[in-house]
């Protein structure tokens, strides 16, 4: 049994050491960002799309999508009369169009961020129902990980107990962990 957890632990840790190491340079990245160069690029520009005058605003993001090849999920749709406030966003960046349900002519204003705050929208990202594809395949990375990173702290723990001598030691150092965590969770919840 010893043997078999081991070999567990060992490919757990080795299939989620990636993502903890994104989680954990995003996490360094969210604390420390009022430190780092935060670069926003912005434009505007208009074009043309070729959609039906009664189409949806979902059919409208579909069309303005295929057309000026854009990509990500379809946010805070807006209707206002004959025209269609729209945001399509994936991490990194973000496209608000306003489409004019008539003539088919439409604003697009794009924000493109830097790296840093990029990993950051990575981190935050929660749900697997999205428009984006690689949103999902980053949320079922993120679940695989987060699951990974459990048993690899249960196997640790059987491993660490299967093993006599290191009891006292991993005992007093899991305490230690244990109280600091804790600790720094009651002090973050507190200011």
């Amino acid at each position: 049994m010893y043997r078999l957890m081991r070999n567990i632990h060992l490919g757990l840790g080795l299939g989620s050491f990636m993502m903890a190491a994104v989680f954990a340079v995003s996490s360094l990245v969210i604390i420390y960002k009022p430190l780092l160069p935060d670069a926003l690029s912005e434009s505007e520009s208009t074009v043309q799309i070729s959609a039906e005058p009664g189409a949806t605003p979902r059919e409208l993001a579909a069309v303005l999508m295929r057309e000026h090849d854009l990509a990500g999920d379809l946010r805070l749709v807006e209707e206002d009369g004959a025209s269609v406030n729209l945001r399509i966003f994936r991490p990194g960046e973000e496209v608000r169009a306003t489409v004019n349900r008539e003539t088919g002519q439409t604003k697009l204003e794009r924000k493109n961020w830097s790296f840093t705050e990029m990993i950051i929208q990575l981190h935050v990202n929660h749900g697997f129902w999205h428009d984006f594809l690689p949103s999902n395949l980053w949320s079922a990375l993120s679940l695989f990980a987060s699951v990974a990173l459990l048993l690899l702290g249960a196997t640790g723990l059987y491993l660490w107990f299967a093993l006599h001598k290191e009891r006292v030691v991993g005992g007093l150092l899991l305490a230690f962990a244990l109280a600091w965590g804790l600790t720094t969770m009651i002090l973050t919840r507190m200011t």
